[in-house]
């Protein structure tokens, strides 16, 4: 039986399956007026330009050489020709689309439904303890955007149940969150779990981490409402007939997501 809370995580996501490929979008974006895509390894042809066709003829494609870092670009400095080590994008123009690949990892998708502008962030655990969400935020308001306006999508990552940590990791985590350094577990741990996002794993003696769970914790912490994020529940390493997952397979091979930006009179 479906609760309430499945029932309405599942009504702020709709999976698409549209000429031979498969995405999920959020609800969110979508009635804000932001075309975008979290897609999966059922796709005809995994290129930009081909996926951006099937939502969007006419736009400008930007993308990353991505670093696990904190650096945020505009999008008018990198295009497929000039690609920048960044890890998150910021749209400075009308019609520009910008893309993230993932798996594993969270592609975060932003859009001001004031502004019209729009981010896209690729985030693991290394990007989270060096405020990559952070900097954006900050990179944003250079662009005219309040936090208030500022509307988050969470994409498909790994799960909580499938992504061992060690300590070392939990402990910059949490100090990426607290701002403050503790040495002591007991605190950690409830903290951790005040928060859903970590359980012990006593078999393999490690944590078991949400990385989902921290990133919306973030953005809570920079002030944002929590009916300004949603957040996806899919499994890039369980759901194997859907996603690539880097922890799964160690391949190469990754999804894309994308968000176009809308300018307002």
């Amino acid at each position: 039986m479906i609760n309430n809370e499945d029932l309405a995580r599942s009504k702020e996501w709709r999976k698409v399956t549209l000429q031979g490929s498969v995405f999920f979008q959020s609800t969110l974006l979508l009635e804000n007026g932001f075309k975008h895509a979290f897609f999966t390894k059922k796709v005809s042809k995994n290129e930009p330009r081909k996926l951006l066709n099937l939502i969007s003829a006419n736009s400008s494609i930007h993308f990353l050489k991505q670093v696990h870092g904190n650096k945020v670009i505009f999008a008018s400095k990198n295009n497929a020709a000039k690609r920048i080590k960044a890890d998150s994008i910021i749209s400075d123009q009308h019609s520009q689309s910008l893309w993230i690949y993932t798996a594993d990892c969270i592609p975060i998708l932003l859009g001001d439904s004031k502004t019209g502008h729009v981010a896209a962030i690729h985030c693991g655990w290394k990007g989270l303890v060096e405020k990559i969400i952070k900097n954006t935020i900050e990179k944003l308001k250079l662009n005219g955007s309040n936090r208030k306006n500022i509307l988050v999508a969470i994409g498909p990552a790994i799960s909580l149940d499938n992504y061992q940590v060690d300590e070392e990791i939990v402990m910059k985590i949490y100090e990426s969150i607290k701002k403050i350094k503790c040495y002591q577990n007991k605190d950690i741990l409830n903290y951790m779990r005040s928060i859903n996002s970590i359980e012990l794993d006593l078999k393999r003696h490690k944590y078991l981490l949400d990385i989902r769970k921290v990133a919306k914790e973030q953005f809570l912490l920079e002030g944002f409402d929590k009916n300004q994020i949603s957040v996806n529940s899919n499994c890039t390493f369980q759901e194997a007939h859907m996603f690539e997952s880097w922890r799964r397979e160690h391949s190469k091979s990754r999804q894309w997501s994308f968000i176009q930006s809308r300018m307002f009179k």
